[in-house]
């Protein structure tokens, strides 16, 4: 099992308010958990390469206490990586609504393979394929929880403040990202993460013993961080979404399946 090396928070963060927190947080460009924020994004964005985590960490600990940095300073490849995280997410997130919605059950149940069949469905942007979308995950299958705790707090943040004034020497709305939603609200992505880290060890695939994260190799949240689990929203599976899954054949897993094989 790992365990990610993240020092606890110097108080129980319990009944967080995400009005309020996302007004304090989202106001200002002070990252307030250095200790806690830039070791989360180092894992997150490099889960099984310690060198790089390493020199991302570098390169963060350089900046000020400020969430933005000079674009010099902006870690190599991190457009590339956020665009993985999002398929990540979206694969995670759509898993998660099947096993919480129990859907499929007389179709052998939720799989990682029915989550990414809906993404590829719905997708239209550029490396949503299934065999590009297998890939993503299996890099980042290790922080899945994470990449989705911060990717649904983005989207709530988005949601909330799309056609409301920002606040001045804040954040504006184009730079809600899932790497800044990390950086300034650690506790939050932590928070999340924990429960989607619940379903996703206790949630066994259909024909397999084993569960969707991998409980020897995800990153686990130290049990001491000092956080109390909030759930994620579980959306309505649409009706278009079952009608994909219920014409999907039975362990068919996409071009990834006859490829480079995701589970080693």
């Amino acid at each position: 099992m790992r365990t990610m090396d993240i020092l606890p928070f110097p108080r129980q963060a319990e009944d967080l308010d995400l009005n309020s927190l996302f007004r304090s947080r989202l106001s200002q460009r002070v990252v307030l958990w250095p200790e806690q924020a830039l070791p989360l994004l180092g894992y997150m964005c490099y889960p099984n390469d310690n060198g790089a985590r390493d020199d991302l960490l570098c390169i963060l600990r350089s900046w000020p206490e400020s969430s933005e940095a000079a674009a010099a300073s902006v870690p190599k490849g991190l457009g590339r990586i956020q665009h993985d995280w999002l398929r990540v997410a979206d694969i995670f997130h759509i898993h998660y609504d099947l096993v919480e919605g129990r859907h499929q059950a007389r179709r052998g149940g939720p799989s990682l393979g029915k989550a990414i069949t809906v993404v590829e469905a719905n997708a239209r942007a550029w490396g949503t394929k299934s065999s590009s979308l297998w890939k993503a995950w299996s890099s980042y299958k290790d922080v899945a929880h994470l990449v989705a705790a911060a990717t649904v707090i983005c989207a709530q943040a988005r949601i909330r403040y799309r056609n409301k004034p920002l606040w001045p020497g804040g954040l504006s709305w184009n730079q809600f990202i899932p790497f800044q939603m990390a950086m300034l609200m650690p506790d939050l992505v932590l928070a999340v993460g924990l429960e989607f880290q619940r379903v996703g060890l206790s949630a066994v695939m259909h024909s397999r013993t084993e569960p969707v994260l991998d409980p020897a190799t995800v990153w686990h949240i130290p049990p001491d961080i000092k956080v109390v689990p909030i759930p994620p929203p579980i959306r309505k599976i649409r009706a278009e979404d079952l009608v994909v899954l219920n014409h999907r054949r039975a362990g068919n897993r996409g071009k990834a399946n006859r490829t480079t094989p995701v589970f080693g």
